[in-house]
């Protein structure tokens, strides 16, 4: 008789326990989606920001900092878990810190000096996937900048090449 009861009042605990438990888990969950959206949208607006700032040109002869179409096809690449697109990625020109903004891309290459900056912003969401419904967690946007000076007209073949092997 003593057993029965005792397994009553375990049922009754684990009933007790299992809802805290799992909105434990499921929080902790929701919180790491949200820091990966987070480090997402981070990385795509500094990763087209590198391409975007680097020396070269593109396949169609086009030089990296005006390329909108593969600057924002690496963000929506990089920004995929914050569900980037088109419309998430602003491309603007200045030429330092308090000068007015130009753009948004393209631009023509004779108005970009050397020393101007190209400034990629890059907004993504993050969507909760759990349903919750003592803790209603809304939608969450995420904005990141990245500021980088453009390297235009870097010439490469004025550095000297020495054959002498580095230590």
């Amino acid at each position: 008789m003593m057993k029965k009861k005792n397994q009553g009042q375990t049922m009754v605990e684990f009933a007790v326990t299992i809802p805290i438990l799992l909105l434990i888990v499921l929080g902790t969950f929701e919180i790491a989606r949200a820091i990966w959206v987070y480090s997402a949208v981070t990385t795509a607006a500094r990763e087209a920001g590198r391409f975007a700032s680097a020396v070269g040109e593109g396949e169609g002869g086009t030089p990296h900092y005006v390329d909108c179409a593969q600057i924002r096809s690496l963000a929506k690449l990089f920004g995929a878990a914050g569900s980037v697109q088109d419309a998430d990625v602003l491309i603007t020109y200045d030429s330092g810190p308090g000068t007015t903004v130009e753009g948004p891309c393209p631009i023509s290459q004779a108005s970009v000096k050397v020393g101007d900056r190209i400034i990629v912003e890059v907004t993504g969401r993050f969507t909760p996937a759990a349903y919750m419904p003592l803790f209603q967690i809304p939608e969450i946007t995420f904005t990141s900048q990245v500021h980088r000076t453009i390297l235009k007209a870097l010439n490469l073949s004025s550095i000297p090449v020495t054959s002498t092997p580095i230590p």
